[in-house]
């Protein structure tokens, strides 16, 4: 009677010590992998060039100059369109993913503008070297291209923004952070920190069952991303006086269905200069949509086989480039319903 238990409480022990070390082993070590998947390099095998743009698409109507920018050990691959034009530089910062090539629906926005514009791929991203590995290195790496633009004299006698979507968004609000000559800045659905937003997608799979998950998770970060996990987007705004526009997305699933973490915490921002503006019609409310025309969209929703028009694909609102167009040249005054 005693042996059986004793063999009872015996398997009681094993089973809690066995789910004690698949806590405290197994799921920090599913995170780490998820997380290296996520956050791996990108090559253009991973770009689907008969849905997007590549550069070739357009080279004839916008030729550019291939530059690269020592990042330590490495370089960075950056491209510089418009050369001829004087009325500003843009450096356009690209998202979580992204290919510069992505980013040429908008360059050639800018560029018809009148704007000089510098795009460039992140450490281990398509056409630049190194390794990726998190999401501050998107940070580090504008941190980069600016001081580039800082030292680059032909760059002294122009105005120079920013635009970024998504984790480009995060980039040109955080690298606010850091001491560099920019004059304005467009951040559209970026989010707030790596810690957050690492948070944010890992509840979005897991669900429920988060709070479970959440102290190995956060120890993971920690580890992971040490005192730089909370640079933050906010903190950046609030360490310049220069003109910010926080463009957000109502209804944003990589955030959970929820507004961009910078709109959503524009209560802790204290930069007199930041505007804000909810995007909230109906089919151009999520987290790229508001970039499109009804007619993209559509085009999307037909799941389009054979050769696809890619301009179509991906035609952009002209009211929503114009929009940021003028933000940058200040030809209007702001006054949206926050």
């Amino acid at each position: 009677m005693q042996s059986n238990r004793r063999k009872k409480i015996s398997i009681i022990v094993w089973i809690l010590v066995s789910a004690i070390a698949a806590y405290f082993w197994i799921v920090p070590c599913v995170i780490a992998i998820i997380h290296g998947i996520v956050m791996r390099n990108y090559s253009y095998e991973d770009y689907n060039a008969e849905i997007y743009l590549v550069y070739s698409d357009i080279a004839s109507d916008y030729p550019r100059e291939e530059i690269k920018i020592n990042a330590g050990d490495y370089d960075l691959s950056a491209y510089i369109y418009g050369q001829d034009n004087t009325k500003g530089l843009i450096v356009v910062a690209p998202g979580h993913t992204d290919s510069n090539d992505i980013k040429l629906y908008e360059v050639r926005y800018f560029v018809d503008a009148g704007y000089r514009v510098l795009g460039f791929d992140y450490s281990g991203y398509y056409s630049s070297e190194g390794d990726f590995g998190g999401y501050t290195q998107a940070v580090y790496d504008l941190n980069t291209v600016l001081t580039y633009c800082d030292n680059n004299e032909s760059f002294n006698d122009m105005p120079i923004y920013l635009f970024g979507h998504s984790m480009g968004g995060y980039a040109v609000t955080t690298v606010l952070n850091y001491p560099h000559r920019v004059d304005a800045v467009v951040s559209a659905s970026g989010f707030n920190s790596a810690s957050e937003q690492w948070e944010c997608s890992i509840q979005r799979f897991t669900g429920f069952a988060y709070p479970i998950i959440r102290p190995m998770n956060r120890l993971f970060i920690a580890l992971k991303y040490g005192k730089d996990r909370n640079l933050s987007a906010i903190d950046g705004i609030n360490a310049v006086d220069i003109p910010v526009l926080i463009i957000s997305a109502e209804d944003d699933v990589f955030y959970n269905g929820k507004y961009s973490p910078i709109y959503e915490n524009r209560d802790s921002i204290s930069n007199p200069q930041c505007e804000y503006l909810l995007m909230s019609e109906e089919g151009h409310n999520e987290h790229y949509s508001y970039f499109l025309t009804d007619e993209a969209i559509a085009y999307q929703g037909s799941n389009p086989a054979g050769i696809i028009n890619k301009e179509l694909y991906m035609e952009h609102d002209s009211d929503t480039m114009e929009l940021i167009i003028r933000f940058f040249e200040k030809l209007n005054d702001f006054d949206y319903m926050v």
